[in-house]
């Protein structure tokens, strides 16, 4: 029973930021199209590099990816990431029958109206910190949720499970810190006759905290994550006995924002 509960789900809280709005084209950086357009529309918006006609069968077609090659004052220039190189795509958006790469452009505005970003699978590094407060610990016949207050910092690699989406994310996280925990007589050597802590029923000494998790973003309001680390008390403290001592504890959290802004629909009747 004790094994089953310490499996349970027990809410956490993180700490997230989140930014909004669109974002300004940049070089070198990769996008996708949003939506597909019909030939007509393709011809009128999307023109080569050079004065040479596109290829009759060249579509705007949603989720098609591109590369940023160059931007000027009206327009956003940019190559298509390569098809493979026995497909027609190849010849019609990489490169053509001589050898010449394609170079597509489109206004800023049609650029900005057509396309989003498309996330690296590795993201980067970042540092920041993830409260989690209630930690499950199970030691034998021992179990206790603790409530404790932690300082420290985490170092966080993100990577994307979908490319499409900015808030499609799961943060791998080592983290450091300093803890505040709790020993008793139940968890401890405190109140047992014969030992320096006879008189003592309480004691909150500070702990070296190492964790290691990983959180899984849904959505901007949304985040589940999942925690395992370790406290280890200072040599003097261990005289006390804490049977947590250097023992995993784990940390499952649920988050969810019910603040933010309505979507607002643009379709027109």
């Amino acid at each position: 029973m004790r094994k089953a509960i310490f499996h349970i789900l027990v809410m956490t809280i993180f700490l997230t930021v989140c930014t909004a709005g669109a974002q300004e084209p940049e070089t070198g950086n990769n996008y996708y199209f949003n939506s597909s357009l019909i030939k007509s529309e393709v011809d009128d918006k999307l023109k080569l590099n050079k004065n040479e006609n596109i290829d009759p069968g060249v579509l705007i077609r949603m989720r098609n990816q591109i590369k940023i090659t160059n931007i000027t004052k009206d327009r956003v220039y940019f190559k298509y990431l390569l098809f493979k190189s026995k497909s027609p795509s190849y010849e019609k958006y990489n490169f053509t029958k001589s050898g010449d790469e394609i170079t597509f452009s489109l206004s800023k505005a049609d650029f900005k109206e057509l396309t989003e970003v498309y996330y690296n699978r590795f993201r980067g590094f970042k540092f920041g910190a993830y409260s989690i407060p209630i930690r499950l610990r199970n030691s034998k016949e021992n179990f206790e949720f603790d409530a404790n207050l932690s300082l420290g910092a985490n170092i966080i690699s993100r990577f994307s499970y979908s490319r499409f989406n900015e808030q499609s994310y799961i943060d791998l996280s080592l983290g450091f810190s300093i803890t505040k925990v709790n020993l008793n007589k139940e968890n401890s050597s405190l109140g047992q006759t014969g030992t320096d802590y006879a008189d003592i029923d309480v004691l909150s000494p500070a702990a070296l905290t190492l964790s290691v998790g990983a959180l899984v973003n849904l959505s901007k309001a949304i985040n589940i994550g999942v925690y395992w680390g370790w406290d280890r008390i200072s040599s003097a403290d261990q005289k006390a006995n804490w049977i947590y001592n250097k023992k995993p504890w784990l940390g499952i959290g649920f988050n969810v924002s019910f603040t933010g802004e309505a979507s607002k629909s643009n379709s027109k009747n």
